[in-house]
């Protein structure tokens, strides 16, 4: 391959990555001045052996000028998908329940669903999920409707550090199929 080749290749590259780049920009602007809501560093845990019940963690960041309000998620993997929090009884248990009206994200804040507090949790799936596998879930937002999004399985957002994170401790293994 000659110099001249190489060299229009290169360029050609360059290019296509610069331009990849600039629409994925121009495709998140438009995301968030369509909606209001921004969704980042979504992750999910594998699941343990054949465990069908996991939990997903993101940040929500309401960039509009109004509250909105996260009131479901659903997955085509799964049977389940609810909005838990986790809360410190006054004999010093932690216990998980349901949030049954919702999440509500204010105006120009960010909301950050974490392990040992608020999560998604996701019953029933239709197959164990391992690490680097992908769950598809659908927010539910009041507001800004249905958010499609598709969340790496890990322990932590991609790009962060390989490891669990020490705020868990959060076994989920133990939840029912209500």
């Amino acid at each position: 391959m000659g110099r001249a080749t190489r060299h229009r290749i290169e360029i050609g590259l360059a290019l296509a990555l610069t331009l990849a780049a600039f629409l994925f920009v121009a495709l998140a602007v438009w995301a968030e001045q369509g909606t209001g809501i921004a969704i980042s560093q979504a992750w999910v845990r594998p699941t343990i052996g054949e465990g069908r019940i996991t939990a997903a963690y993101l940040k929500i960041q309401n960039v509009g000028d109004d509250a909105d309000v996260l009131r479901g998620a659903r997955s085509p993997n799964a049977a389940q998908v609810e909005i838990h929090e986790t809360e410190m009884t006054d004999t010093g248990v932690m216990k998980m329940r349901p949030l049954r009206d919702g999440l509500t994200i204010p105006a120009g804040d960010t909301v950050t669903l974490k392990p040992g507090g608020i999560h998604i949790m996701v019953m029933g799936l239709d197959a164990a999920l391992a690490k680097g596998a992908t769950l598809p879930l659908t927010l539910e937002f009041e507001k800004a409707g249905p958010i499609e999004i598709d969340v790496p399985a890990g322990s932590g957002p991609a790009g962060a550090p390989d490891k669990m994170d020490a705020d868990d401790g959060a076994d989920h293994s133990h939840h029912d199929h209500h």
